[in-house]
C-alpha cells in the first residue's frame, strides 16, 4: 500500500441491535460453508472508491458534509445472492428513494474526482457472506428488520490481526 493512501467507502453501518439480531439469525437459520461477515462489518455500501489519497480523501469528506438528505428508514425481509460473486445477502424491501439520494450522488463523486468508476448501477444490500459457490440455504426467514438510517460513515477498509475490518474514521449527520 501506497503511504497517503487508504481504502475507502461510504455507507450506512447497522446499531448493535440490528446486528445481533442478523447474527443470531445467521446462527441458527442459514446454512452455508462460508464463514458469514464478521457482526462488526455489517453495512450498507453506498459508495466504494478503492485506494484513495488523502487529498481525494478530504474533497470526498468536504463533499459528504454538503449533501442534504433527511433521515429515512430501510427495511429488510428478503435475502437474495449473487451467483457470479458468491455473495449472499439481505436486501432492503422498496428502498425509499432518499437512499438513491445518498448513494448516487456519493457515486457519482467518486468518478468526477477519477477515483473509482462502478461498473454496476447501485443494488443496496448488506453482504451476509462471500464466495458461496451455491446459495446458502435459508432454514427459517428472518423477521423483519427496520433500521432507522440518520448518518451514514466513511469507511477505511483495512486488515489488522482479526482480518479484515471496516473501521468508521468520519460521521456524517443526515439533516
Amino acid at each position: 500500500m501506497e503511504t497517503g493512501k487508504r481504502r475507502l467507502f461510504f455507507g450506512i453501518g447497522l446499531e448493535s441491535q440490528a446486528v445481533e439480531l442478523v447474527s443470531a439469525w445467521l446462527l441458527h437459520s442459514v446454512n452455508t460453508s462460508r464463514p458469514f461477515t464478521a457482526p462488526y462489518n455489517l453495512h450498507l455500501t453506498l459508495a466504494f472508491y478503492g485506494m484513495v489519497t488523502d487529498d481525494d480523501a478530504q474533497a470526498l469528506i468536504e463533499y459528504a458534509t454538503k449533501l442534504n438528505v433527511t433521515p429515512f428508514s430501510l427495511s429488510f425481509e428478503e435475502t437474495a445472492y449473487w451467483q457470479h460473486s458468491g455473495i449472499f445477502y439481505l436486501k432492503p424491501n422498496s428502498p425509499p428513494t432518499a437512499l438513491s439520494a445518498l448513494a448516487e450522488p456519493l457515486r457519482d463523486y467518486g468518478e468526477k474526482l477519477n477515483i473509482y468508476t462502478n461498473p454496476y448501477p447501485f443494488s443496496p444490500h448488506i453482504t451476509l457472506c462471500r464466495g458461496a459457490k451455491k446459495q446458502p440455504e435459508v432454514v427459517n426467514p428472518i423477521m423483519p428488520l427496520v433500521i432507522p438510517v440518520n448518518r451514514f460513515y466513511l469507511y477505511h477498509s483495512h486488515r489488522n490481526e482479526n482480518g479484515l475490518i471496516y473501521e468508521p474514521i468520519k460521521t456524517f449527520l443526515l439533516s
